[in-house]
């Protein structure tokens, strides 16, 4: 084993958005964006994310620390926690297959 180790670089590929473009597309500085390709198209598309207010007010305290809990475990913010639950909460549905129903009038 080497008794000396080196410092490494790692790039990252990234693209980079001037003021002007991100102003014209109606996003926020920092804004997280979902990335996909398009294999008909052969293009990259870039999708913002939704921005979603939850109202955590009227959450259990048992709910609130296993989110907290949660994000300790797997090292990530509170905010990811939700993302991934309601992420694999819509991808359990099958919403093709339910009739449409009016959810407020």
């Amino acid at each position: 084993m080497d008794k000396y180790k080196k410092v490494l670089e790692k790039k990252e590929p990234y693209i980079q958005f001037s003021d002007e473009e991100i102003n014209e597309m109606g996003w926020e500085e920092g804004q997280k964006l979902s990335i996909s390709y398009d294999e008909h198209t052969n293009a990259i598309v870039l999708k913002p994310y939704v921005k979603v207010d939850i109202d955590m007010s009227t959450w259990d305290r048992g709910l609130l620390e296993f989110l907290v809990s949660e994000s300790c475990v797997k090292d990530v913010s509170c905010n990811q926690i939700i993302e991934d639950i309601l992420r694999d909460s819509i991808k359990q549905k099958d919403f093709s297959r339910k009739e449409k129903q009016l959810l407020c009038e």
